[in-house]
Formats: C-alpha cells, sequence, structure tokens
C-alpha cells in the first residue's frame, strides 16, 4: 500500500506528499509507491523519461503510485491493471488528494455524507458494487486500468487497459494448457523474489495447492499455512492441506481457531477496514496473517482470483450459459424459420434457455446466516441519522445488479472478477495483512495470465457443468486427483462461531431490533469514522 496521502493544490500548482517519498531522482520528479519499490521506482521514472504519461501503457503488475513532475507541476495518478490496489481521491477546494487509504482521505473531507445506498449494499450482499463511488459521498475510486491527470486546470480520468475478450488464439488446447502452466510459473516465481522466506496460504483448493506447488520448483524453502477450527467442522481442510503438504516436501503451519478467538480477532480486525466489506472468513485468514508475522514471513503468496478466471462457481455458471444460449438462440432463430434446427437446439439446450428468462441476481434464497432473510430483519427497524434526516434501509433497494438475457459469460464472470474478487476479497487481504505487517501477492492476479486467458475461445476454457474443468486440464498430472477433482468448499467458519459474536454485539450508530454479521461491521465502521 502506498505510504501516506498525496495532496495537489491547485492555487499553488504544488504536490505536497505526506509521507515518504520512496524514490526520488535529480530533476524533479518524484513517485511514491509501496513499500520496498525503489527498483519500481527507478522503472517509473525511466518509462516516464521516454513516453510521458503514456508510459502506464508500458508497465505492468501491482504498479499503483503517484508521480509529480515539478517542472511541468503536474500530477499523474495511477491504479493498476487488475485494480489489486485501491486508489481513492477526493476533490478539495482547494485541490485533489489521493491515497490507497480510504481513512487517509477522509482526514480531508469536512462534513462527510453518507451514501446510504453504497452501505445498504454491502449490508445486503457483503460488498461494494459500485466500482467508482464509496460510501462517503465526497469520495470515490479510481477505476482498475485507469490513471488520473492534475494540474493547475483540474483533473482529468483516462482509462489505458480493460479486458478484451476477443477470441484471438489460434493455437490448440495443448499449447494454450502449456502456455498457461508456463505463465503462472513465472507469475509465481516473481512473487517468490523477496529476501526472506516466503508462506503459501494453503487450503485444500486447486488454487493454493498450484501456488505451492510452482512455489516448490524455486531454490527456496517453500512454508504452508492452513487454518482450521476446533472441533468437527466440515468447512475444516486441514486434513487435506497436510496431506498435500507432506506428499510434497512442504514445511507445514497451521492455526486452529474457536469461537472465543473470533471475538478477540474481531474487536482488532474491524480497525483496519475503512470500506463496508463483509466477510467472516477473512477473520480466520486475519489469524493467518497474524501466525505468518509472528513466524518472521514478510511475504504471503495467496490463490484470490482462480475462482473468477477459470469459472468456479456451479450456478453462475449455468445461469451465465443459458443467457449466452438465449442470445444466440435468437440470433440464429429470428423468425423460428427453421423448425428442425430449432427442435434440435432446444431438445439439447431448453433447461437453460428456459433459465436465461431470469436474469442473473444474487441468490435471495442463500440460507447462509449473514445475507438475505438476516438483511430482511435488520432493514425492517434499521434507520440510520444524518444531518438530522433519518435514512431508514427499508426504503433502500438493495437488489444485486442484474444483466439483461444478451450478456453472456465473460460479461457475467467480468462484474464477479471486478467485484466479489476485487472489491471484497483482495481488498481485505491487503488492509489486513498491511495491518499485521506483511504483504500479500496474488500469482493469478497477473495481468499476462488474464490477457492470455481472455484471448482463448470460450469452448476451449469454459464448461457450463464442470467447475474450472480448464483449470483442471491444466493442472492434470501436476497435482493429485484428490486435489483436482475434490467437492469446493470455501472458506467460511462455523456459523455458531459468528452467532455467538451477534449475540453479545449493541449497535452504536445504526439502530435495529435485529443483529447480524454484517449490520456489526457496519455499525462498527460508522462509528470509528464518523462518530464526533
Amino acid at each position: 500500500m502506498m505510504k501516506g496521502p498525496v495532496l495537489y493544490d491547485f492555487q499553488k500548482s504544488s504536490c505536497i506528499q505526506q509521507g515518504k517519498v520512496l524514490y526520488t531522482n535529480n530533476r524533479s520528479v518524484q513517485v511514491l509507491c509501496q513499500d520496498g519499490a525503489h527498483q519500481m521506482a527507478e522503472q517509473i521514472i525511466s518509462l516516464y523519461d521516454q513516453h510521458g504519461c503514456d508510459c502506464v501503457k508500458y508497465l505492468k503488475g501491482v504498479l499503483s503510485f503517484c508521480l509529480y513532475d515539478a517542472n511541468c507541476k503536474q500530477l499523474l495518478v495511477v491504479r493498476d491493471r487488475l485494480g489489486v490496489q485501491q486508489m481513492y481521491y477526493a476533490q478539495l477546494p482547494t485541490g485533489v488528494v489521493f491515497s490507497s487509504s480510504l481513512s487517509e482521505v477522509l482526514q480531508y473531507v469536512r462534513h462527510p455524507q453518507i451514501r446510504a445506498h453504497e452501505l445498504a449494499q454491502p449490508i445486503r450482499h457483503n460488498y461494494p458494487m459500485d466500482l467508482q463511488h464509496t460510501w462517503i459521498e465526497q469520495i470515490k475510486r479510481l477505476c482498475a486500468g485507469e490513471y488520473a491527470i492534475v494540474d493547475a486546470d483540474g483533473m482529468r480520468l483516462h482509462t489505458y487497459w480493460k479486458r478484451n475478450h476477443t477470441p484471438s488464439f489460434e493455437g490448440t488446447k495443448e499449447q494454450a494448457i502449456a502456455d498457461v502452466q508456463r505463465i503462472i510459473r513465472a507469475s509465481v516465481k516473481r512473487c517468490m523474489q523477496t529476501d526472506g522466506p516466503v508462506a503459501v496460504l494453503l487450503s485444500g483448493g486447486i488454487d493454493s495447492t498450484t501456488l505451492a506447488l510452482f512455489a516448490k520448483e524455486c531454490p527456496k524453502e517453500v512454508h504452508v499455512i492452513s487454518a482450521g477450527y476446533k472441533g468437527q467442522y466440515a468447512c475444516d481442510e486441514r486434513v487435506v492441506a497436510r496431506r498435500f503438504a507432506d506428499e510434497y516436501g512442504l514445511i507445514y503451519h497451521e492455526v486452529e481457531l474457536d469461537a472465543n478467538d473470533f471475538q478477540s480477532l474481531f474487536d482488532e480486525y474491524v480497525q483496519y477496514i475503512d470500506e463496508p466489506c463483509f466477510d467472516v472468513s477473512s477473520m480466520s485468514q486475519f489469524a493467518l496473517y497474524k501466525k505468518a508475522a509472528e513466524m518472521g514471513f514478510k511475504v504471503i503468496l495467496s490463490g484470490l482470483g482462480g475462482d473468477e478466471l477459470f469459472y468456479s462457481y456451479k450456478d453462475d455458471n449455468a445461469q451465465a450459459y443459458a443467457m449466452q444460449l438465449r442470445r444466440e438462440f435468437d440470433a440464429c432463430f429470428p423468425l423460428k424459420k427453421n423448425w428442425r434446427k430449432y427442435m434440435r437446439f432446444m431438445a439439447k439446450n431448453w433447461r437453460y434457455v428456459l433459465m436465461a428468462n431470469h436474469p442473473i441476481l444474487e441468490d435471495d434464497k442463500l440460507p447462509t446466516l449473514w445475507t438475505y432473510n438476516d438483511y430482511k430483519k435488520f432493514a425492517a427497524t434499521a434507520s440510520l441519522q444524518q444531518d438530522g434526516e433519518t435514512i431508514f434501509f427499508r426504503d433502500i433497494d438493495v437488489q444485486a445488479p442484474s444483466f439483461p438475457y444478451i450478456a453472456g459469460v465473460n460479461e457475467v464472470y467480468d462484474n464477479k472478477f471486478s467485484t466479489f474478487a476485487n472489491q471484497l476479497c483482495v481488498y481485505l487481504g491487503n488492509k489486513l495483512g498491511t495491518a499485521c505487517g506483511v504483504e500479500l501477492r496474488y500469482p493469478l492476479l497477473d495481468s499476462e495470465l488474464v490477457e492470455f486467458l481472455d484471448s482463448l475461445p470460450l469452448d476451449m476454457k469454459f464448461d457450463p457443468k464442470v467447475p474450472k474443468r480448464f483449470q483442471k486440464e491444466v493442472m492434470h498430472g501436476l497435482l493429485p486427483d484428490y486435489i483436482l477433482y475434490a467437492r469446493k468448499r470455501g472458506f467460511e467458519p462455523p456459523f455458531d462461531f459468528i452467532r455467538k459474536m451477534c449475540g453479545q454485539y449493541k449497535y452504536q450508530m445504526l439502530l435495529s431490533d435485529h443483529v447480524f454479521f454484517n449490520s456489526m461491521m457496519a455499525d462498527k465502521l460508522l462509528t470509528q469514522y464518523l462518530k464526533r
């Protein structure tokens, strides 16, 4: 994460950098970026010397940064291609302030106004869905693959990269598999480059085991850390993780948590969250980061992003494919003149065609503790005071964004990638990792990998009935069958741990007769940053 906010003053046409400038050349160009990024800053300045602001087109990797050129009195602010690092900003009467931390930008905002909708949506769905606006009216985000230029004339936003799903790959599936293996190997190798030991977060899934396997090929000891829960719980994957570590010569560590651990973790955890991102499994991750820090690890590898890149979600797969078939169906049979072809199509795909009549929504029937049913109970009586006005949550539309039937598989998963993966999982990983003094690295969130996968024909990489089919083909013969073909479990903690926490909580800024995990987190967020 970038250290400290950067403020551009319109009146003085100058840049005030609060925090450590990690690299400065002797020509009045300064770069502020992540800790330990001296070499990265040199690369940025070199490319800036050659290409000016177009240097962003030549930069890859997690390279969110601010660059100030004192010669032309211009500030360049960049968010990386995949949005792994956040970049917030607020336009002030006298200038613009930027930071990778929302709370740092908030310090410059007088009388912050709550965007009730952007608070209610995450309470209902667990994470922000608006890629630009935040829960504070005055604060926005740069979008992934976007940069801002700020000078005396104001601020201008530009997009320098976005995903392109045009199938351009002309090789065989065998060649595609070999290329994916090569790209992931190279990404893991880059992420392993650090002076100290590296730990891999290990579950029983394909993503984390792939990273651990390829990390083993590097000239470094590979440590893996897993989390589990005291008692007999189906969500505990330590048995599989331990077996894999033993078979492949990995140095295994684990953390075991109980309900009391969750309560103590929560009290510390909420201090570091400045966006309404509500994920109970992240507290288990927090325990892993703390364990890693205690053991002296400064870098941790995470398999986040693999589920979204390789089509892991069974229900999303079916519904997205249904809409794509419906689009093709309507294009092929506008008037249903070719009735024989029409009947053959319907006989094969009628279930999907019928499914496509219903737009993709977040499942309102999910029986989980912290989603729909509890939200309804909360919202029935929930309210919030703002500037003497009462905001009632029952009046706020929290339906998840839907897709028209013309959407397809890629459109659905692009949304999943940019919201769930980045707005929730990566955000929490970065925040909580930084709080523990460790750096999270994500080898699967590699722009070269994303671009290559996007270039493949859909039928080569996607199967509506077999989640992660292509990834399983990529890792076939490398990972054992008990990993490749195991049922996906997820990393959610036991419900009774969460119930105990909710049962002990009292609201401070929200008013409601019902407490559940997301509402508890939202209240903590409001209290921490807005209560005066």
